[in-house]
């Protein structure tokens, strides 16, 4: 069953109920009333007639010549008649619009009372509604002491023509039958079309769904142009379909260009193997090739663990274990690992005291690496490189500079994508595989930190690594201080 037809029989079961409850009240309200208007007459004429008899307890007296009886005497057939029988069943009294002389009134009247005497109370002959009463003395005395206007007993019969009334009924039962029949199928018709129109972006979009494949991240789904929720639906999914486009696109560029960094030094490795193999060499050329087979080696399995990093941050749900770091100690400590490089009397650190961090020291590590050995690369030898720290708005900055050539405003965002090299870079022949930045701007993602690239005056880069500030720890230091240490700020000693 269809989303349209559920959604209809939903409602018009609904609305089936509502009209089905809503006739039946309506019809046994109505009912009542027009019973009780009916027999408001009979019931009147009853008590009438009652009061006109003089019941004592040996007798009942019927004397018509004492009493004036106003209804009785209208000739409509749905107007109210009267009887009056003794305990023999002989008419005692009737109103003036029946004649038992008359056949057909004999006849009526032999209906009513035969009826009559065997309902207590009222009976529905039809087409007549009949109320009865009986009256009877108490110690009634015998028949030869009666007058001829007392009774022991007497009943009174009191009648009107039902025709009317029943007729009301079934117009009434017409009506609300009908009415609401109609009204249902009315809303069934313009119920179903509304929700087929309502609902036909919703079969747009499967069938466009049903449509795409695997690679057709290009195709969109149609997005109707009334703003409810289908269309934020639709633009919702096209919104998942452009990350799914985008990520496939970088994926497949991410593919290529691995492929095309991985060819690079396996085709230096394969020409130096066939030169190597091509005669017969000396023991200093075996060890000539074999030193350049090993660093090319050393490229392929930096460029192996960094894609496999990469990958791995991507579809990791779970993020390294972090702890409160404090930079204050540790950047003294890890820049005795670059005292050996050549420019290390470049290298400079500021930070202030008790600053700390929430960081994973080996993904720091690997950052601070990438980073510094960057600054080193793309500037020239004498000029500054410095590591200072600012805290900004809950947060810590690990701020990296040099006096490079720097980085076009327009680069910069795309330098932290898997093998993205600037032209200028490239134009300068300066070796490098384009994922060092890509790497610090997984590790920062991993840390629930960001990293980004800022141009400084007059020329030069700064790199922004930002961390989550964390409580200092205690004033017991847990790594080992450099030789020599500036009392002022942590600045690392490199005479």
């Amino acid at each position: 069953m269809t989303l349209v037809h559920r959604v209809s029989w939903f409602f018009l079961i609904a609305l089936g109920i509502c009209l089905t409850g809503y006739s039946l009240v309506v019809y046994v309200l109505i009912r009542e009333s027009l019973f009780r208007q009916f027999d408001e007459p009979l019931a009147s004429a009853l008590n009438g007639l009652v009061a006109a008899v003089e019941a004592e307890s040996d007798a009942v007296k019927w004397q018509p010549t004492e009493h004036t009886i106003e209804f009785g005497g209208e000739r409509h057939v749905e107007d109210v008649r009267w009887v009056i029988v003794d305990p023999r069943g002989n008419v005692v009294d009737h109103s003036r619009n029946l004649n038992p002389a008359i056949a057909k009134d004999s006849a009526l009247i032999a209906f009513w009372t035969e009826r009559g005497s065997k309902a207590p109370g009222g009976v529905a002959a039809p087409p007549w509604r009949v109320l009865r009463k009986q009256l009877a003395a108490t110690t009634p005395k015998p028949d030869d002491e009666m007058e001829f206007d007392e009774f022991s007993s007497m009943t009174i019969f009191v009648v009107r023509h039902e025709g009317r009334l029943l007729a009301n009924l079934w117009r009434l039962l017409a009506m609300v039958t009908l009415l609401p029949a109609f009204l249902w199928i009315l809303a069934a018709i313009i119920g179903r079309w509304y929700c087929r129109a309502a609902l036909a972006p919703l079969g747009e979009m499967s069938r466009r769904a049903a449509s795409m494949t695997g690679a057709d991240f290009h195709l969109r789904l149609p997005v109707a142009p009334r703003r409810d929720e289908l269309a934020d639906l639709a633009a919702a999914f096209n919104g998942l379909l452009s990350q799914l486009q985008q990520a496939f696109e970088k994926q497949q560029r991410f593919t290529g260009d691995a492929a095309h960094q991985l060819r690079t030094p396996l085709t230096i490795l394969r020409g130096e193997i066939d030169v190597a193999l091509r005669r017969p060499r000396e023991g200093h050329e075996y060890r000539d090739a074999l030193t350049k087979l090993s660093n090319q080696t050393n490229e392929l399995q930096q460029i192996v663990e960094t894609l496999l990093y990469l990958a791995r941050a991507t579809g990791e749900s779970t993020p390294p274990a972090v702890e409160s770091l404090p930079l204050d100690e540790w950047l003294p400590h890890y820049l005795q690992r670059w005292r050996g490089h050549p420019r290390w009397s470049d290298l400079s650190l500021h930070v202030p005291p008790g600053t700390t961090v929430w960081a994973s020291p080996p993904l720091l590590n690997q950052a601070l690496d990438n980073l510094v050995g960057n600054a080193f690369k793309y500037s020239t030898t004498g000029t500054p490189v410095t590591i200072s720290t600012e805290d900004r708005e809950g947060s810590i900055h690990l701020i990296i500079d040099d006096a490079g050539c720097g980085i076009a405003e327009s680069e910069r965002a795309a330098v932290f994508e898997p093998f993205y090299r600037s032209p200028q870079a490239r134009k300068a022949g300066i070796e490098g595989t384009g994922l060092g930045l890509s790497l610090v701007a997984a590790i920062a993602r991993s840390m629930e930190g960001e990293v980004h690239c800022e141009g400084r005056t007059p020329h030069g880069t700064r790199f922004v690594l930002q961390l989550r500030k964390a409580s200092p720890p205690t004033p017991q230091s847990r790594f080992p201080k450099p030789e020599a240490e500036d009392a002022e700020t942590s600045e690392v000693d490199k005479d």
